[in-house]
């Protein structure tokens, strides 16, 4: 009986080998064909005579063709995937977006978006100031879509999947840690430095509009700049989403009411824009309290963080 499983166990063996062996065989014999063919080429190619050297430069040339293909390739492929991570911030159709961004910029290649990364149609183009890199470009556009998709010929119900806000807090020693691993406050510099914004005056108009982020706006709208829209307070799909809606707000301003963040009454001119709608009508108050903010985030290393 012994000897009856040895013979059974040795045939099942003898058949699991079989079909390795005949694998081995074939790629064997491929390698062999191959090579073959390899030697005869350089043979032939050593044979010929020299106005056929120019042959052998075009060989040279196509595979470095092929090179810059495949690196194109790659490059593109790094471009749909920093629209991916923005566009899934914002919980949008990703293949809606990726679509919209190929065709407003020709798949990346359009002569006037690269030298300003814009994203958007002629009419919308002419009102954006040009970004200084790639992911500033799309960033912008990302936010843009999903706050006005008609812009980009399509719609809410196209381009939204999902509206509610995610509101739960990844929370390590009393510090908000997004997704990416950052902080909180290094996620909002790093979004702020795409645009070239005053990070701390950024940061301390959060602090003022959420009571240092501890507003219901805050912790379950993701709404952190105390922003609003038609139908009231807004609401955000995510704490990143929300960080970037902001950070964009303080571009607006910045843009179209020619703000230049480094003078002194820079907080004082965003309170118009913030607090009454214009620009050169100040709140003292919500100036007075930004600015102790600032000066309060300007003691302490919140952005710094290793790339």
């Amino acid at each position: 009986m012994t000897n009856k499983r040895h013979k059974l166990r040795l045939r099942k063996q003898v058949l699991l080998t079989l079909p390795i062996l005949l694998l081995l065989l074939i790629a064997s014999l491929g390698f062999m064909i191959n090579k073959n063919k390899i030697f005869a080429n350089e043979v032939s190619s050593n044979n010929q005579s020299s106005p056929n050297t120019k042959e052998e430069t075009n060989w040279n040339l196509s595979d470095i063709s092929y090179i810059q293909k495949l690196d194109e390739m790659i490059t593109s492929r790094q471009k749909d995937n920093t629209i991916i991570y923005y566009a899934g911030n914002f919980k949008l159709n990703i293949e809606k977006t990726l679509e919209i961004a190929h065709r407003l910029t020709n798949n990346f290649t359009d002569s006037k978006y690269l030298e300003d990364y814009i994203i958007a149609p002629d009419n919308l183009a002419k009102k954006i100031k040009p970004f200084k890199s790639f992911e500033a470009g799309v960033v912008y556009f990302v936010r843009d879509l999903y706050r006005y998709p008609e812009r980009y010929g399509s719609s809410i119900a196209e381009i939204r999947l999902d509206e509610t806000p995610t509101t739960k807090r990844n929370i390590i020693d009393g510090k908000i840690y997004m997704d990416n691993g950052l902080t909180f406050e290094q996620y909002l510099g790093k979004i702020c430095d795409l645009y070239d914004l005053d990070k701390s005056i950024v940061l301390a108009i959060v602090h003022e509009e959420t009571g240092v982020m501890t507003s219901s706006l805050f912790n379950y709208s993701n709404n952190i700049g105390g922003l609003r829209g038609i139908g009231g307070w807004m609401k955000f799909t995510t704490l990143e989403a929300g960080i970037i809606a902001h950070v964009i707000s303080i571009k607006y301003f910045v843009d179209n009411y020619n703000i230049d963040l480094s003078s002194p009454d820079a907080v004082a001119k965003l309170s118009g824009v913030y607090v009454k709608g214009n620009v050169n009508s100040f709140s003292e108050s919500w100036t007075n309290k930004v600015n102790h903010f600032r000066e309060k985030i300007n003691e302490q290393d919140l952005f710094t963080y290793e790339q």
